[in-house]
């Protein structure tokens, strides 16, 4: 019997990278040249062996994928990959990140390099090409999207 109800089966939407479906997604995986958040638009470095987090210019080619681990204990800074660290970027699929603003299921969907939030619109943004908001969503809320980069 096919997955019809997806938060039925699901966690529901809990950080920025976490998938938000169990449809087919592809990852890549890549060294990290500086530290990249969970959720995080990603570009390649100018030798194309690394990634960092998207700046003004970039070309994004996927999104960070959110791990299931955190330390409570000494409350330390990990929702991220660290330098060095392989990280799994996202290229197809489902995906909740950070909305920048108010953005509407449908729009495409673009990366503010400043604040590293994902928005419809704005100044200095940078595309995220053949991706879509599959959910509405206010500054700071997480949003579903739906990207497929080759």
């Amino acid at each position: 019997m096919p997955i019809t109800n997806y938060p039925d089966y699901m966690q529901p939407a809990g950080k920025a990278g976490q998938l938000s479906s169990y449809q087919d997604y592809t990852a890549d995986t890549y060294a990290v040249e500086v530290k990249v958040p969970f959720g995080a638009a990603v570009q390649l470095n100018a030798t194309g062996t690394a990634i960092k987090p998207i700046s003004t210019g970039g070309t994004v080619i996927g999104v960070a994928l959110a791990q299931n681990i955190h330390d409570y204990v000494e409350k330390r800074d990990d929702q991220n990959y660290p330098v060095g660290e392989p990280a799994a970027i996202v290229k197809r699929g489902r995906i909740f990140v950070v909305a920048g603003g108010d953005v509407i299921n449908g729009q495409a969907v673009k990366v503010d390099p400043t604040t590293q939030k994902f928005v419809a619109s704005g100044a200095s943004v940078v595309d995220v090409s053949s991706a879509v908001f599959k959910s509405n969503a206010s500054l700071d809320q997480l949003v579903e999207i739906e990207i497929n980069l080759p």
